[in-house]
């Protein structure tokens, strides 16, 4: 037996495969069996970039101002986040879950969550991977994250700024939301406050500012909403979810998408705007007290309109249908809520926009030719829309929103008809020529020149990207050639807009260099005459 074992081992010998040759490998037996080369050193790596080599993609030093930005001389603008509560020792789970994945039930005990973003440019946008690894094994409120003295500010700011436009929640409920919150059962009303005070932080006050002084560990008011989107967010994964959601369950998902979409994240302000909808469809307001279901009523015209603005920005589907058996607006004259009367304005621009319309708009497979006047009664809804209120009636900030919205609906409609070939420089109808968005762009100056800068911005980067919208059709149409209207208006509108841009969120950071780089690809010549123009010169007033 020894003799046939050592035979077999001599004929595997001789017939396995042999190592390859290669420069290492001979480097390697040079140096005898008992000698192995040294590995390879690893390059050195950082904790956390800082902004400006992450956005480059090289490689950062622990000490800041990097080397990097030092060598550079760009010593003033490098930095991180580095709030004091972070644990500089986080540990990323092995397993992600699902924003909509059901929680398994788990011992109470320690936490884990992500490395949050930089916020040393706060009006740049974060990477959305960033908020897709907000997973504990369980859930415990984080102690003195939500003190009383933050929901008294915040819901003061909301009913200030936000609510003439989106007015889906009341002081008497607020006081519910926080009475149910104290409860140990009440995880859920106490995440539609965090959600509420994380829209505030993200989008009323200023990114910059700290608005609570050293009461609150964190850095500034961004990073304060950061730390409570984050706690929401873990928050939401651990809810149960019930085939009969409460209007809690919907304030909560959509105070989660107002978040994302704050910061950027397009595509997880989709996820939850469409989850949001699809809990609203599931709810049964029949069921509810008088003051929950006029606030139902008020959040799917919410919804609806935030989720048709996001589907024709960037061309996604909808989901909530207007139909007779809908839910309907509250009356025009309905006692102490006179500012109910912009929100019905807002909701007709919106209205006529049904599936058909965003189909259209999404290019899907039309059966037959459209004629020219297929879009006229959708254009005739948006221009008569703001007739549902009188400009006495209106606020600073719902007069800012109602306008801007409507001209780029109309900037939207114009678009779409120039795809479709119903445009024509004989038509008798200004919205059907080709320099129209000149006639727009002049309208939107004198729409806005007189507002408070502050009425426009609190609306968000969701106003920025309208403005933005509209100057690219202005310069489009600017580069064609010969128009009737004269050049120099039009151009001075174009550096009015521009003007606008940088005063709004994301305009100084993101929207102005994608709105020059436009320019200088499609317009050249007018490069030289913005680049000289005094952005200095605000020209608005506060």
């Amino acid at each position: 037996m020894t003799a046939l074992r050592e035979e077999d081992e001599q004929r595997h010998n001789q017939t396995a495969p042999s190592m390859p040759t290669t420069p290492r490998t001979r480097r390697v037996r040079a140096k005898g069996p008992d000698k192995v080369a040294p590995p390879r050193a690893k390059r050195a790596q950082v904790a956390r970039a800082c902004q400006r080599c992450r956005r480059l993609q090289k490689a950062c030093s622990d000490s800041r101002p990097c080397l990097r930005c030092v060598r550079a001389g760009l010593a003033e603008v490098c930095g991180s986040f580095t709030s004091q509560h972070l644990v500089r020792s986080q540990v990323r789970p092995s397993r992600v879950r699902g924003p909509g994945e059901v929680a398994a039930h788990g011992d109470a005990g320690s936490f884990k969550f992500a490395v949050p973003p930089a916020f040393v440019n706060l009006d740049l946008p974060a990477s959305p991977k960033a908020f897709a690894s907000f997973w504990r094994e369980s859930f415990k409120r984080k102690a003195a994250l939500l003190p009383p003295q933050v929901i008294d500010y915040c819901s003061g700011r909301f009913f200030e700024c936000l609510s003439p436009t989106i007015p889906i929640l009341t002081p008497e409920y607020v006081a519910i939301l926080r009475s149910r919150a104290s409860s140990e059962d009440g995880s859920e009303a106490y995440c539609v406050l965090l959600g509420l005070c994380a829209m505030v932080m993200l989008q009323v006050d200023d990114a910059r500012g700290k608005s609570f002084g050293q009461s609150i560990v964190a850095e500034n008011n961004a990073g304060y909403g950061w730390l409570l989107l984050e706690e929401v967010l873990a928050a939401h994964r651990h809810l149960m979810r019930k085939s009969s959601p409460s209007l809690d369950s919907v304030l909560l998902v959509f105070f989660i998408y107002a978040c994302h979409a704050i910061m950027f994240h397009h595509s997880q302000a989709f996820f939850f705007i469409r989850e949001a909808t699809t809990l609203f469809l599931l709810i049964k307001p029949e069921s509810m007290d008088d003051l929950s279901r006029t606030l139902a009523e008020r959040l799917f015209w919410v919804l609806l309109i935030s989720e048709r603005s996001h589907a024709i920005r960037y061309r996604r589907p909808s989901t909530l249908q207007v139909t007779a058996f809908n839910i309907g607006l509250p009356p025009s004259g309905e006692g102490d809520n006179h500012s109910l009367s912009g929100f019905r304005c807002l909701a007709a621009l919106f209205r006529a926009l049904d599936t058909s319309f965003i189909a259209l708009l999404n290019q899907e497979v039309v059966p037959r030719l459209l004629p020219p006047g297929s879009l006229d009664e959708v254009e005739m809804a948006i221009n008569t829309a703001l007739n549902y209120s009188g400009p006495d009636s209106l606020l600073p900030t719902q007069t800012a929103n109602l306008r801007v919205t409507q001209l780029w609906l109309r900037i939207v409609l114009w678009q779409l008809r120039l795809r479709l070939g119903h445009l024509s420089e004989q038509s008798t109808q200004s919205s059907r020529t080709y320099h129209y968005p000149l006639q727009v762009a002049k309208d939107l100056t004198i729409s806005t020149r007189d507002l408070p800068v502050l009425s426009i911005q609190v609306h968000g980067v969701g106003i920025t990207e309208k403005v933005f919208d509209i100057a690219c059709a202005v310069v489009n149409v600017l580069a064609r050639g010969p128009i009737q209207i004269t050049k120099t208006a039009a151009e001075d509108d174009l550096k009015y807009i521009r003007r606008l841009i940088l005063q709004l969120r994301g305009g100084a950071t993101v929207y102005d260099a994608l709105l020059l780089n436009h320019v200088q690809q499609t317009l050249p010549r007018m490069v030289a005459e913005l680049d000289a123009w005094d952005t200095s010169s605000i020209g608005f007033d506060t």
